[in-house]
């Protein structure tokens, strides 16, 4: 969608989705003091308000915005004091309100089908409104994220499936697990773990930086994971192959925009001669997180790039996408050093169009995309511009994880910066530490656990959101 102004649309939608989300919230919590197609035809009558453009069938793009808007604030005018008071959902109020505002909404569809709409199927314009896209986003943070597996599991267990995901860093990685099939085994991937070691993933080695920044460790994901990410053909998956739509941040510096030259992220961890002393090592970490805080404050100066948001990108190897955006300065290189002309050519016409120096980890710069993925579905990648925006965070402020808390701090306010974009947002409290990289399986297994444990509260309302309702009669 050209011109597409994210933050003007966030404006207009809010309300009534903040309307919807209270109704739902509030007949989770006390069921039947609303009978459900009264529900639904409130639920429909929002939809509608919300509706900006819509795509037929036959493609054809429709811009409703201008014909709705007399409809959009009248039924704003009405909902918002019975959803949005004060005193939290009128129930009274909804009850006899409800009636009307689904035969006002019919009287509306039926005007847009006959104008504005003509020649729209009806099936088409109920299922934009009564069915959600649900896009999940997932933030990175190391080993934190693992607890995001049950959080996958769980969402499996409701039967819901995402139509988009969008992820930074070890959340990206996870989140390719759950994109290479619409059906998630999460003991497949703790079998994936226990499969590893770090000196399967890691190495160090002196190895020329050709697209992102050096770091002590040079990842090598595809040696860990390649296997598992190879199409019918045997050849390794791209983005744009994968069953689930996934968009991997990544962080891209302009010549010019590093505080320190590209050596200094090199030797960060080195330690000079000197002993592993308990002093020495403490004082190794406090200075990479000193310098990992420093980047994050500065992320403004850095470029927000998104693989698999465009044609382009779409056409990146998986593995390579996921660990580009887990290169962390200082501490993990991740770099393609292969003989490999496509994606050579791919990250070079990458540099080229956006005048890039090299790549880092994408939550430096963006780590909880939510944002991204919300002009995705208004660009049109899914065909309905109704979803539901669910994110999985881990590493929100800890004081149970002192050494972290100041970067956690810088990241919580780019996770900030996404807020308005997400419908739901799950902090996650009880998780591992980020320096387990390659837990043991039965630490995978309890950080599922743990995931499962955090999100089963907000499944009840989750799932009432996400699942298709009929339309009023």
């Amino acid at each position: 969608m050209a011109n597409l102004d994210l933050d003007q649309l966030r404006t207009q939608d809010r309300p009534f989705e903040e309307a919807e989300a209270a109704l739902v919230h509030g007949v989770v919590a006390l069921p039947r003091w609303l009978p459900e197609p009264d529900e639904h035809g409130l639920r429909y009558a929002l939809n509608l308000a919300r509706l900006t453009r819509l795509t037929g069938p036959d493609g054809r793009e429709l811009d409703l915005s201008g014909p709705l808007a007399a409809y959009r604030a009248e039924l704003g005018a009405v909902v918002e004091p019975l959803l949005l008071g004060p005193g939290g959902v009128n129930q009274v109020g909804v009850v006899r309100a409800a009636p009307r505002i689904a035969a006002r909404a019919r009287e509306e569809r039926a005007r847009l089908l006959s104008g504005p709409a003509a020649g729209l199927p009806p099936e088409a314009l109920d299922r934009e409104l009564c069915e959600k896209a649900l896009v999940l986003v997932a933030g990175g943070g190391g080993g934190v994220s693992y607890v995001f597996l049950g959080g996958f599991a769980l969402l499996e267990q409701y039967g819901l499936v995402p139509r988009l995901l969008a992820g930074a860093s070890m959340g990206s990685i996870l989140l390719l697990f759950r994109a290479r099939r619409s059906r998630f085994d999460p003991e497949e991937v703790a079998e994936v773990v226990d499969g590893l070691s770090f000196r399967t993933l890691f190495r160090f080695l002196d190895v020329e930086s050709r697209y992102s920044l050096p770091g002590t460790m040079r990842l090598y994901l595809r040696s860990g994971i390649g296997e598992f990410m190879k199409g019918a053909d045997g050849a390794p998956l791209t983005l744009g192959e994968l069953p689930i739509p996934l968009l991997v941040a990544v962080t891209g510096i302009r010549a010019g925009a590093l505080p320190h030259d590209p050596s200094f992220y090199e030797h960060l961890l080195d330690l000079h001669g000197r002993a592993p002393r308990p002093s020495v090592l403490k004082r190794l970490a406090g200075d990479l997180v000193g310098s990992l805080a420093e980047l994050v404050r500065q992320r403004d100066r850095f470029t927000r790039l998104y693989l698999g948001a465009d044609e382009h990108t779409r056409a990146f190897d998986a593995v390579d996408a996921v660990g580009f955006s887990s290169s962390l300065p200082g501490v993990i290189h991740y770099d393609i050093v292969r003989e490999d002309e496509r994606m050579h050519r791919l990250l070079e016409e990458l540099f080229r169009r956006h005048d890039l120096f090299r790549l880092m980890d994408g939550g430096i710069a963006d780590n909880v995309p939510a944002r991204a993925a919300f002009q995705a579905v208004h660009e049109g990648r899914l065909g309905t511009r109704n979803a539901f925006v669910l994110a999985f965070d881990g590493f929100g402020p800890k004081l149970s994880q002192p050494l972290w808390f100041s970067v956690e701090q810088l990241v919580a306010q780019n996770v900030a910066r996404n807020r308005p974009f997400i419908h739901h947002h799950r902090s996650f409290q009880q998780t591992l530490s980020p320096v387990e990289l390659v837990p043991s399986v039965s630490r995978v297994r309890r950080a599922i656990q743990w995931g499962k444990e955090e999100l089963l509260p907000d499944m009840p309302f989750v799932a009432r959101m996400v699942r298709p309702f009929p339309p009023p009669r």
